[in-house]
């Protein structure tokens, strides 16, 4: 039987598929053009766990850095699909570009994301070079929810107990990371339900569960603001400051520093047009302004 908090997420989820299905073609619109794409590549056996590659015009085959690009939505909607553009314009800077699908709740609850960015890591690492790019070179991003997952899963390479927590074996193989891009995120579920922001209960307990109990022993685990290792690589951060959101990204810098690890953030003052979500419109000022200074984050990175 279907439970209230239940009917209510998948209201939310079929409107917000409803409007991202309707504006993502025009916000879309060529951006894959030049670029070489491999769609709904299978990384697991459910249907939801696909990934979809843009390769850019290299003069270094086989030696594109990786990045792979985790998608917001609340963990309840969205897809690859709708963030086609944005992961587009990332891999523009010469970035062999994995968007990847993962399970939704409700139907998927916790941790259910956190398996598949497993899973789907594993088949990049062993896939990576197939297509062009180096495996010992890979970046995480996200936004939103999917920022949430990618900077779990890079503290988590540090701290294999998460893995098993979580119910998986843990990464195959040497994968490592060499930086994360970090769009309005979530990093703490014990405060993220007081923010103002639309729907937020609804999403975190769609994911964690609506038993105050179990809501609170899957937030400590979920929550990558409490699983900061010093090992993290370098971390950017982007939020403007009139989203919902924004203490996330600010606590969030304060506990990698307290930690000793090296954060460089880009939050949007009030007067700028930066609301949750501003990367997927190409032609604004802020995402504009947020793809540059990613690249300039990403140039600066020695290693990749």
């Amino acid at each position: 039987m279907t439970s209230i908090l239940d009917g209510k997420a998948y209201l939310i989820k079929t409107f917000f598929n409803l409007l991202g299905g309707l504006g993502s073609p025009l916000l879309n619109l060529g951006s894959t053009r030049n670029l070489e794409l491999f769609t709904d590549l299978p990384y697991g056996t459910q249907t939801d766990q696909r990934l979809d590659i843009l390769r850019p015009e290299s003069t270094r085959p086989g030696a594109l850095p990786v990045l792979v690009y985790f998608h917001g939505g609340g963990w309840i909607s969205a897809s690859k699909k709708i963030c086609r553009g944005i992961a587009a314009t990332l891999a523009r800077n010469g970035l062999l570009t994995f968007n990847v699908d993962y399970r939704l709740a409700p139907k998927s609850r916790f941790p259910a994301p956190l398996q598949d960015a497993t899973l789907a890591m594993d088949w990049i690492y062993r896939n990576a070079a197939r297509y062009g790019g180096d495996p010992s070179a890979i970046v995480l991003a996200g936004d939103s929810a999917g920022a949430q997952i990618a900077a779990w899963y890079a503290s988590a390479l540090h701290n294999h107990g998460l893995f098993r927590k979580i119910g998986t074996q843990g990464p195959r193989g040497g994968i490592s990371v060499k930086g994360l891009l970090l769009f309005y995120g979530v990093y703490d579920f014990d405060t993220v339900k007081d923010a103002r922001f639309p729907f937020i209960k609804i999403f975190a307990c769609s994911l964690l569960g609506s038993d105050p109990r179990s809501y609170e022993e899957n937030a400590k685990l979920a929550s990558p603001i409490g699983q900061i290792s010093r090992d993290l690589p370098p971390v950017w951060l982007c939020v403007g400051k009139r989203d919902g959101l924004f203490a996330q990204s600010r606590a969030y810098a304060r506990a990698l520093e307290h930690h000793g690890v090296r954060c460089r953030t880009l939050f949007f003052p009030d007067h700028y047009r930066a609301p949750h979500g501003f990367l997927f419109f190409r032609w604004l000022k802020s995402s504009r302004t947020a793809v540059a200074a990613a690249r300039e984050f990403l140039r600066d990175r020695a290693d990749l």
